[in-house]
């Protein structure tokens, strides 16, 4: 279908959620036909890790969301930028990927203001917090 569009498979990329089923469709997408993805509602470690073993091309983590996690479910209203759970969260996914080399690209999303986003990762999504 893109292709009858004229737009190159290059510039496909799949958004698929980082649930164990979303990660091996996007394994067979990326592994068998070529086609980019990027796995989204992603909140661990563990959940990165998979998909980077199934060499996708992109993950969003969700940093706000974690955040907002937090703030609900623990005695901690407010955190400073580097003991933001969502912000550790990223940087360790990040850390992780860069000592064992994937080559997955790991995207901070849904950050809830500018300083969280400009201090935790290369790579970065935001939203107005809506």
């Amino acid at each position: 279908m893109y292709e009858k569009a004229g737009i190159p498979k290059e510039r496909i990329l799949i958004k698929l959620v980082s649930t164990w089923e979303g990660i091996q469709a996007a394994k067979v997408l990326e592994q068998e036909h070529g086609i980019h993805c990027n796995l989204t509602l992603l909140f661990s470690l563990y959940q990165a890790i998979a998909c980077a073993e199934s060499d996708v091309t992109l993950i969003f983590s969700f940093v706000g969301r974690i955040f907002d996690w937090h703030v609900v479910n623990t005695n901690n209203k407010s955190f400073e930028t580097l003991n933001d759970p969502g912000v550790q969260s990223v940087t360790k996914i990040y850390n992780y990927f860069k000592k064992f080399n994937y080559k997955t690209v790991v995207m901070g999303a849904s950050f809830r203001n500018i300083v969280r986003n400009a201090s935790s990762c290369k790579q970065s999504n935001t939203s107005d917090g809506s």
